[in-house]
């Protein structure tokens, strides 16, 4: 399964973690990825930031766009994405080296998985395990319980009209 995964990054005043996220998709030991900065029109030196990733490597894209906000960024990214499988990732948020291996692996077992995702740590302010709820679809109608950087098919984005 050698499926291209686009890792969609939005970014406003996040400038100064955005290397932090961005080495975390560069040492990701699936190798087969975009990474698609989208600056939401962020009056730090994002641009500057992502520009020095940009002549690292090819598989690194980057547009700008007038600030709307997080989850507008994130589909603009995610409508330009060329990947079967869309992984969305804060700027201030990191991915273990082997989350899409992973990942992928779970969609491969199990056809009918739809979302994908693992254990969470906090870092920063406030650094632990995030323990996540068991999910089912009544307690996600109620509470968080899926972090932003869950892996799913672009094909079901494109069905629910980008309503993941």
């Amino acid at each position: 399964m050698d499926y291209l995964v686009s890792i969609i990054v939005p970014c406003y005043n996040q400038a100064q973690y955005l290397s932090e996220a961005i080495s975390s998709v560069i040492n990701q030991t699936y190798t087969n990825w975009e990474c698609i900065i989208v600056n939401d029109g962020s009056p730090d030196n994002t641009k500057e930031v992502s520009s020095e990733w940009l002549s690292k490597d090819k598989r690194i894209k980057y547009i700008e766009i007038d600030n709307k906000g997080v989850s507008f960024a994130r589909n603009i990214g995610i409508e330009l994405a060329l990947g079967n499988f869309i992984l969305p990732l804060d700027a201030d948020d990191r991915i273990s080296t082997d989350y899409v291996a992973l990942a992928l692996k779970e969609f491969k077992e199990n056809k009918n998985l739809r979302v994908v995702y693992g254990k969470a740590e906090k870092f920063g302010d406030i650094n632990g395990i995030w323990n996540l709820k068991e999910f089912s679809l009544l307690n996600l109608t109620l509470s968080n319980m899926i972090y932003c950087s869950a892996i799913y098919k672009k094909k079901d984005w494109k069905e629910l009209e980008g309503m993941i």
